[in-house]
């Protein structure tokens, strides 16, 4: 079995393990086979089962490998990256379906850490949603980060100090989206239904944005979504629909855009 630093190991072919067992016989018996010559012979016929077998070896080590070596970067993955950061935070708080977004720390931040979980505080076991997410910022912060936050829950470490563990609720802005879609003039396919149209914007937008994302307009829709189209415009209002606009939302961490169904026009050029 060979090995290649880009590749791991490579499993070695029958052609060549029997080339192998060739060689042997030739030495052995003092015979004169060839390549062409061998096969056919009752050696050949002998040896190739076991060639067969020793293959079979040889792919399952390499396979074994490959795992191990997946398992070796994963491992290495997550030692660099411990839950204990920001990054590690976030994941945690998903493994439990939680969507969190973290401030970009500053030099005014040093030692704080702010949270934002998209939870709704109006919700009947909003205590005990609370409180689970109070646990797992204790348990996924290192000592000295100060957790910032309107949400407080106060918990007792395992040494018996009382610390308050805090987080924020999203701020959520309240938008109307304007999709525009320009029919192409030589459309060949059949045109979606205006609800069909704003549903699938919808499933886009949850697909691809949530809370502290910046709200990108040309992610949630395009003329792959509508192939009847030359043309599509999604625009964002966040006064109502005074003023509209197809540029990029730079968003705080605590941003959270809410776009229902009932928010959102279509109009077909």
């Amino acid at each position: 079995m060979s090995f290649q630093s880009d590749n791991g190991y490579t499993p070695i072919s029958i052609e060549t393990i029997m080339l192998s067992f060739m060689d042997n016989i030739n030495l052995q018996f003092g015979s004169t086979y060839t390549a062409e010559t061998f096969i056919g012979t009752n050696f050949y016929k002998y040896f190739y089962a076991i060639a067969q077998r020793i293959q079979e070896n040889e792919i399952k080590t390499s396979e074994i490998f490959a795992k191990l070596t997946d398992y070796f970067a994963l491992t290495d993955e997550r030692i660099s990256r411990p839950v204990v950061t920001n990054p590690g935070v976030i994941e945690k708080l998903e493994t439990q379906g939680y969507i969190a977004s973290i401030k970009k720390p500053i030099d005014a931040d040093a030692g704080k850490i702010y949270i934002a979980v998209d939870v709704d505080d109006a919700a009947s076991d909003y205590d005990d949603v609370k409180l689970e997410i109070g646990e797992i910022i204790k348990d996924s912060t290192v000592a000295g980060a100060v957790t910032q936050g309107t949400e407080v829950v106060p918990l007792t470490l395992s040494n018996g100090q009382a610390f308050d563990f805090k987080f924020n609720l999203p701020n959520r802005i309240d938008v109307k989206l304007r999709l525009t879609v320009t029919i192409s003039e030589n459309n060949m396919f059949v045109v979606d239904s205006p609800d069909e149209v704003k549903l699938r914007l919808l499933a886009n937008i949850s697909d691809r944005y949530q809370l502290g994302k910046n709200f990108e307009p040309m992610r949630y829709f395009t003329m792959q979504d509508a192939p009847w189209s030359s043309k599509v415009l999604l625009e964002w209002s966040s006064n109502g629909g005074t003023t509209w606009q197809s540029t990029i939302y730079d968003a705080n961490y605590n941003d959270l855009f809410e776009t229902p169904l009932e928010n959102i026009t279509l109009i077909e050029d």
